[in-house]
């Protein structure tokens, strides 16, 4: 959390934070995979040495490629705002305040369903809808972003000794 820690204002606190699904990566993971055993069989056969590499390397690369999206994801709400970033080369920031959220849509496949991940799509008055991709449990996401819209006076959190 360290860019969504970087970016809270003075009195903002966390309400909840949100977490990429690990199965939402499971096609690229097991393409790579996949990839990556298809060289070295190429590489055992003796045929292609250059293939063998070339299949591994790939397999590699989109591997690595699927975890730097995983660790570069991170996305919060607080008591003021809906904060997002993910990507890694391409990154993509989104700050929105609660009061600018009018819907929060929920994108699910099949597995999505199954797995408890999905894509969240907020929007709101005169707001281009915003998709956050590979949310792990986003209807409890949602539901924070709701709570937090409701609550008017942020409640400080008191640590019993």
């Amino acid at each position: 959390m360290k860019y969504v820690e970087s970016t809270l204002l003075p009195g903002e606190r966390f309400v909840c934070e949100g977490h990429p699904c690990f199965w939402a990566m499971g096609p690229r993971i097991t393409l790579s995979l996949l990839l990556m055993v298809w060289g070295v069989l190429v590489g055992t056969m003796g045929t292609s040495p250059l293939a063998a590499v070339g299949f591994f390397a790939g397999g590699l690369a989109l591997f690595c490629a699927s975890l730097l999206a995983w660790w570069t994801t991170e996305f919060a709400v607080t008591n003021k705002r809906v904060v997002a970033r993910f990507g890694a080369v391409r990154r993509q920031t989104v700050e929105l305040t609660l009061a600018k959220i009018e819907s929060v849509r929920i994108e699910q496949s099949l597995i999505g369903r199954i797995f408890d991940y999905g894509s969240l799509v907020v929007g709101g008055g005169g707001l281009i809808a915003t998709p956050i991709p590979g949310i792990s449990n986003p209807h409890e996401f949602r539901r924070m972003v709701f709570l937090a819209q409701e609550a008017e006076e942020p409640v400080p959190l008191r640590l019993v000794a």
